[in-house]
């Protein structure tokens, strides 16, 4: 059973931003998928690096979006998105020297916890400004 299943309500309204949402919510499912049948950390560990390299890109491209349509609020959302970074760094840094399941379950509820607080809430404040800049 998927740990999170992608529905219409963590739309931004922007394809390509909800293509990274559904890469990043398949790769967390893929770890706890992991996790659940006891499978090495070594394979867990690979599949974390490929998710925190695509939550890095993700973020540079929503970014990107917010910069260029000039979204009022975008100093306060690239800090939000440097305060993740900051703690995933962290917490790959220490899985990095021992992968521990503790901490790429860690990090899985990290994400987690950022999937719904920071798409549904955070995210959900540019949907209608950038709809309307883009059309």
């Amino acid at each position: 059973m998927a740990l999170i299943t992608w529905i219409n309500d963590y739309s931004v309204g922007v394809e390509r931003l909800d293509s990274d949402h559904i890469m990043i919510i398949s790769l967390m499912n893929q770890i706890d998928d992991l996790k659940q049948v006891g499978t090495e950390e070594a394979a867990v560990g690979t599949v974390v690096k490929v998710l925190l390299d695509v939550a890095h890109t993700h973020f540079r491209r929503e970014e990107g979006f917010l910069k260029r349509y000039g979204y009022p609020q975008f100093e306060g959302h690239l800090h939000e998105h440097r305060v993740l970074e900051e703690q995933l760094a962290e917490l790959h840094e220490a899985y990095a020297r021992t992968p521990d399941p503790d901490i790429s379950q860690e990090i899985l509820e990290l994400l987690n916890f950022w999937l719904i607080e920071h798409i549904l809430k955070v995210d959900m404040r540019y949907k209608g400004f950038l709809h309307q800049a883009m059309t």
